[in-house]
């Protein structure tokens, strides 16, 4: 009798955790979808364009669907956002790790680390920084300002320079907060042009943004 009542609790567990797994699966391939027709949207139409009556409508859904996977339409933005930044991150982890010593400098690498990855994936810079990081309301949050994979990775940045600094001995006057912040300039800046003004005869886009890191960098020798 116990053998065939453990048995069927068994039984019941596994098509419990079946069933589990099933409606799992199935959430995450709404979202998944709700996600790839917002990137569509943003990218061919902007930010403004993205509606979620409509969102929802292409994917034969109700719109109250949308509020089990995002708070509001800024929310799914900045959802996109942080897996865009996620593979930039992924992409960087080498340079980033001050354990692997190397004759090179690591803050030019991460410079145009940054630079080529938004030159490979175009798309990805143009959802990102075509569509202006500002409050949605009162409740909402500064992806840029208080998103916690963007502060960790600059802050692993900042480690590198404070490492390089003494390393290379390089930029004694100037803070490792000033160093990040031209950084971020230099990349925001080169990435924007040759990703945003293809047209220009920028040359070999290589070639352009190691030549650009350079002169930065050797701004601070």
């Amino acid at each position: 009798m116990n053998d065939k009542k453990n048995k069927k609790q068994s039984s019941v567990k596994k098509n419990t955790l079946k069933a589990k797994n099933k409606s799992s699966e199935k959430e995450a391939s709404i979202q998944s979808k709700i996600l790839e027709v917002a990137r569509k949207t943003v990218l061919s139409k902007g930010y403004d364009a993205l509606s979620i009556r409509t969102l929802m409508e292409k994917l034969e859904y109700s719109p109250m669907v949308f509020y089990r996977y995002f708070k509001n339409k800024r929310a799914l933005l900045h959802f996109l956002w942080e897996d865009i930044f996620a593979a930039l991150i992924q992409s960087m982890e080498k340079n980033l790790d001050i354990t692997k010593q190397t004759s090179e400098s690591k803050i030019k690498k991460i410079a145009s680390g940054n630079i080529e990855f938004w030159i490979k994936h175009p798309d990805k810079y143009k959802i990102v920084y075509l569509n202006p990081d500002f409050l949605e309301d009162n409740n909402e949050d500064l992806f840029f300002v208080q998103s916690p994979l963007i502060k960790d990775y600059l802050d692993r940045i900042l480690t590198v320079i404070s490492w390089e600094k003494k390393e290379k001995k390089i930029a004694k006057d100037l803070s490792d907060m000033d160093i990040l912040r031209s950084m971020v300039i230099l990349v925001q800046g080169v990435a924007h042009s040759l990703v945003t003004v293809p047209e220009f005869q920028w040359g070999s886009d290589r070639r352009m943004y190691q030549m650009m890191v350079g002169i930065w960098y050797k701004g601070l020798s």
